[in-house]
């Protein structure tokens, strides 16, 4: 299970984005997105809105519709369902005020309750 390194959020008027750099363990790190575009998503297709899910390194054909699903914060470990791909990652190195922050950000990308988020 990939570990997280850090976290970073980022939300403006245009974009709302959740940023995990994971370490696989030999050193490299990577990165898990979970981004919401705010800018233009009221002139997509209803199967493109939506929060987008993209793992570093991760080819998709389709990877701009990997939408999310549902995420579970479960301290330390979270669980991430998008369209094509299930992620586990361990958040040990984050503090509980981050988990918190993560949550508030992810009821901001889910204002229309696209994905569920479970918290325990």
């Amino acid at each position: 299970m990939d570990v997280v390194s850090f976290m970073e959020i980022e939300e403006d008027e245009k974009d709302l984005i959740i940023s995990f750099a994971l370490d696989n363990g030999d050193g490299n790190i990577k990165s898990l997105i979970l981004h919401r575009t705010l800018f233009y998503e009221y002139v997509l297709p209803d199967e493109e809105s939506g929060t987008n899910v993209s793992l570093e390194g991760d080819y998709l054909e389709d990877e701009h519709l990997n939408r999310l699903e549902s995420i579970e914060l479960d301290p330390p470990t979270l669980r991430i369902k998008s369209r094509f791909r299930f992620y586990e990652i361990d958040a040990h190195r984050l503090e509980s005020q981050e988990f918190e922050h993560i949550e508030r950000s992810l009821a901001r990308q889910n204002y229309d309750g696209r994905f569920e988020v479970k918290s325990t």
